[in-house]
């Protein structure tokens, strides 16, 4: 028999189509291609064949859920509205001060928002995109305090030792 007598069998059987039974063995119940063959009564190799179409194997559902969770992330970027924050002035351009450094911390962040935006992740100017991400937090944890306690933490563990 081929594929799709198989796949025709195993349909009349379980009264579902093929797709949802492969998604309530692999991914509700997690079986392998041993268990689920087995309950199928298929052969292995079939079973890993469904499984790989239907891109249930745990490896290509984390790949397609990180896909998913990229894709958010640039649906957010591009309607965050970034481009109106590039076209401000700078407030604090002619000081050398921390609110002036955050300003220019901000704008230069959303440029690589829309930079990396743009491009899909593959222009080269968008791999500054996270050191940028990194300032802003570090300039977050500095307003909040957090960085005062972990100085005082680490000064007063580095002392012990």
């Amino acid at each position: 028999m081929r594929y799709t007598q198989y796949k025709g069998v195993v349909e009349r059987e379980y009264k579902k189509s093929l797709r949802k039974i492969m998604h309530e063995l692999c991914v509700v119940e997690g079986l392998d291609a041993v268990e689920g063959a087995m309950r199928l009564g298929v052969a292995k190799t079939i079973f890993e064949y469904w499984r790989n179409f239907y891109r249930y194997d745990d490896n290509q559902r984390l790949f397609d859920e990180k896909v998913r969770e990229l894709d958010k992330l640039h649906f957010l970027y591009v309607n965050e509205g970034e481009k109106k924050i590039l076209q401000e002035p700078l407030k604090h351009s002619g000081e050398a001060s921390l609110d002036g450094f955050k300003e220019q911390v901000g704008k230069m962040g959303a440029y690589y928002r829309q930079v990396q935006a743009e491009s899909g992740g593959l222009a080269v100017e968008a791999s500054n995109l996270p050191l940028f991400e990194f300032v802003e937090e570090l300039l977050h944890r500095y307003e909040a305090g957090e960085l005062l306690e972990e100085v005082a933490k680490n000064s007063a563990s580095g002392k012990k030792g």
